[in-house]
């Protein structure tokens, strides 16, 4: 009984995070370069089917839970959709790959393309990071309007002809050694080296969170009814141990 009452716990603990996982996609899907949580699982079924029949109980019609015991959050690194903005500093990466900003403590990823310049010209996240260039962080001409700054393919910078800086993109051979820094910065481990992205610059757009709303409400209900499941049979063992004691 006791070992079904920590399988029952375990349920209980996986659901939330999934709730959890969904309900923070939903908080961020209009964040550009967002990345959704989500919850890879091993064993939740055997688990509760271990809880249930050390209780010689099935489970209750449509309280059928999935698979995986433990709960762990991982990162989904596929695209999302390209919105269109027609801001000058606006960028998205069509292909792997992601954006280089100088973080506090060094190199930092994005798939935000949403760019500003500060008061000195330079190019800088939301956040006020510096945007990595080819040659070292990109600064616009001085009086350069930003209508006229345009950018190619390959992240060249040009304005009035004359060309000013490249943005350097980077991709990894695995993105799940990736960890997230806030809602759209990744950092690297300090023993990885990221390869040259051969993906493709588009000015004027950016990239929403690979977000789908329906998904993620049908996942947060689903997770409240596998949450609910796994009380009844915590519930349910407690019960049990409370009578087995009394006798």
């Amino acid at each position: 009984m006791i070992s079904g009452l920590y399988s029952a716990a375990t349920a209980m603990d996986v659901a939330a995070m999934k709730h959890e996982a969904s309900a923070q996609n939903l908080a961020n899907a209009h964040m550009p370069g967002f990345r959704r949580r989500i919850v890879t699982q091993a064993q939740f079924g055997a688990s509760m089917d271990n809880a249930l029949d050390k209780m010689d109980m099935s489970p209750l019609p449509g309280t059928a839970v999935g698979s995986g015991s433990e709960g762990v959050v991982k990162l989904d690194f596929s695209e999302g959709p390209l919105k269109p903005t027609g801001r000058n500093l606006d960028f998205a990466l069509q292909g792997d790959g992601f954006f280089v900003v100088e973080g506090p403590t060094g190199p930092l990823y994005t798939r935000n393309g949403a760019f500003q310049v500060n008061e000195d010209g330079d190019l800088m996240t939301v956040d006020q990071l510096p945007v990595r260039g080819v040659n070292g962080t990109i600064a616009l001409p001085p009086d350069t309007p930003l209508h006229a700054v345009m950018v190619d393919s390959e992240g060249r910078f040009t304005a009035n002809g004359r060309e000013f800086g490249q943005l350097k993109t980077v991709q990894f051979a695995d993105n799940s050694i990736l960890n997230p820094v806030g809602a759209s910065l990744f950092q690297a481990p300090d023993n990885i080296t990221p390869e040259i992205s051969d993906s493709v610059v588009k000015q004027g757009f950016v990239e929403q969170g690979n977000v789908s709303y329906m998904n993620e409400l049908v996942n947060i209900m689903v997770a409240s009814r596998q949450y609910e499941a796994a009380q009844r049979v915590l519930r349910s063992i407690d019960e049990a141990i409370e009578k087995h004691v009394n006798n």
